[in-house]
């Protein structure tokens, strides 16, 4: 069984197009990793902008961890209102958040996260409010319940549109309850991990293309009749094609996510892996309670998960279909269409179901809400995902098997 595996592993790295995709793949995300990295931006305490590495640098210094106890917020808060009303540090001017463009320059943009993500939490969701005008109504006003009031009211929003049963509404009203109390620091490796969350489906479109002749291929050069009549033709030799398939996903997506995720952690440093997610998201409402190296973990989780559901469907339909071309086309159609289609264009129904189709690792974040019930049991996003997306990739899987071993060949 292990050199079945082996060959039909070989065969697959063997493949020009595979190769060809992959090594595309790779450069294009180096580049992708390198660009993201020199638009990297940031504004010292004196004023001084940044980019780049030079950047980093900077947010290491000036984003110092904190914790966000109810005495630090209300210092935070009464330094900026005491800029805003002093004449020699103030101005009319609500593009520079009424601060004169000193000012402005050396307090607010150095802080420019930590004050959003105060002002947010004290903020009504939908508020046209400006940041002076929230912090001065809620000045001295206890910033944990403020952040469950603002995060069940979201809560409550959801639900009134109907994309939230009154079960998962409840859930997410507990998690929210729960959460941890804030800290602030810098997080940037971790936070540009989570903004790759796109790159997975490019992944998907390289893997499908190399396990697309798996079965088809065998087709095409008319390989199936002499697999089929061989002495382990129906049995082990399928399942290794099968393995072989699995162990390429597998393989192609750790290989390629990890190795760029080092990357970021190499250039942006480790710092941050103990805050929490909130500080990804600092102007929404998030309802997880996972630090900022959790979420990186999960979400490299799922995109894997979702990457196996298309494996499992492309080696469904190189069972079915005869020619490794149509399988690609048929996958890249799987793959793209889903992408151009919006969460928020149907209701609950649509919302739920396109979610978890793998191309829309690209719309996952967690400040989603999004989660599923069954009977008295809810699950979020993730775990959904995870769980769905599993099924799907052993069912096409042991469907292809079937198929394949059922194909009824020329003699």
């Amino acid at each position: 069984m292990g050199g079945m595996i082996k060959y039909e592993w070989k065969k697959i790295w063997k493949s020009r197009l595979a190769q060809l995709s992959i090594i595309g793949c790779g450069l294009f995300l180096v580049f992708c990793v390198w660009s993201s990295i020199m638009q990297i931006s940031a504004t010292n305490e004196k004023g001084e902008n940044f980019s780049g590495m030079s950047a980093v640098e900077v947010m290491k210094n000036t984003q110092q961890k904190i914790e966000l106890t109810q005495a630090k917020v209300d210092e935070i808060v009464r330094q900026y209102l005491k800029y805003t009303s002093d004449p020699n540090t103030n101005s009319e001017s609500e593009t520079y958040h009424y601060l004169s463009e000193e000012v402005y320059r050396t307090f607010y943009l150095p802080n420019r996260d930590l004050l959003s993500l105060i002002t947010n939490v004290y903020r009504e969701p939908g508020s046209g409010s400006s940041m002076r005008e929230v912090l001065e109504e809620n000045v001295g006003k206890d910033f944990r319940e403020a952040q469950i009031k603002r995060d069940n009211t979201y809560i409550d929003l959801k639900k009134e549109q109907g994309r939230l049963t009154s079960g998962e509404a409840n859930y997410w009203k507990e998690k929210t309850g729960n959460l941890q109390e804030y800290q602030y620091g810098y997080h940037k490796g971790w936070s540009m991990i989570l903004d790759t969350l796109t790159w997975p489906v490019l992944i998907m479109m390289i893997i499908c293309i190399g396990i697309a002749p798996i079965f088809a291929g065998e087709y095409q050069s008319k390989c199936d009749s002499l697999i089929l009549c061989m002495k382990y033709g129906k049995s082990k030799l399928i399942f290794a094609k099968t393995v072989s398939g699995w162990l390429y996903a597998t393989c192609v997506y750790w290989g390629i996510t990890l190795v760029y995720s080092s990357v970021y952690m190499i250039f942006l440093g480790t710092q941050g892996a103990d805050l929490p997610i909130q500080l990804k998201y600092p102007a929404m409402s998030v309802g997880y309670n996972l630090t900022m190296g959790e979420a990186v973990g999960i979400a490299l989780l799922l995109g894997y998960f979702f990457t196996l559901g298309i494996m499992g469907i492309t080696l469904f339909m190189s069972a079915l279909l005869k020619n490794t071309y149509a399988v690609i086309i048929v996958a890249f159609l799987l793959i793209i269409i889903p992408t151009f289609l919006s969460l928020d264009t149907g209701g609950y129904v649509w919302s739920h179901v396109l979610s978890l189709l793998p191309p829309k690792i690209a719309d996952f974040s967690f400040q989603s809400y999004t989660a599923y019930s069954i009977g008295n049991i809810v699950l979020s996003w993730p775990v959904m995902a995870i769980l769905v997306n599993a099924i799907v990739a052993v069912l096409c899987s042991v469907l292809g098997y079937i198929i394949f071993r059922k194909h009824q060949v020329n003699k």
